[in-house]
């Protein structure tokens, strides 16, 4: 477990020095695109966000028809209610996961 939290802690300190890094270039180093590149930008965007659409709502009923089912297992055995309970609180925690990253990316098509 001490091996997993210093991968965690490594990868946090990453990612925020990466993330300030990066806000740094982009206030000091200023790109100009195309009109070329930005339409192809937008239109791979469009392209992906419909992709991540379908993926979204297949997973979704995944995650209700699996929720579903561990919840029918507890109420049936209840020696298994924990364990029942436990997936499913894993279950909603990648979905909520996968749900703002479709929120995100659905954000950035309707901002351009």
């Amino acid at each position: 477990m001490s091996v997993y939290f210093s991968i965690c802690v490594s990868l946090s300190v990453g990612l925020i020095l990466g993330a300030v890094g990066g806000g740094v270039k982009k206030k000091l180093i200023k790109k100009d695109y195309t009109q070329k590149q930005i339409a192809r930008n937008i239109k791979f965007i469009s392209k992906a966000a419909g992709l991540l659409k379908y993926v979204t709502c297949l997973v979704l009923l995944l995650g209700l028809l699996w929720c579903s089912y561990y919840l029918i297992l507890g109420i049936m055995e209840p020696k298994m209610a924990e364990y029942a309970n436990n997936m499913s609180e894993l279950i909603v925690a990648v979905l909520s996961v996968i749900s703002i990253m479709f929120a995100f990316v659905e954000f950035i098509r309707r901002k351009e």
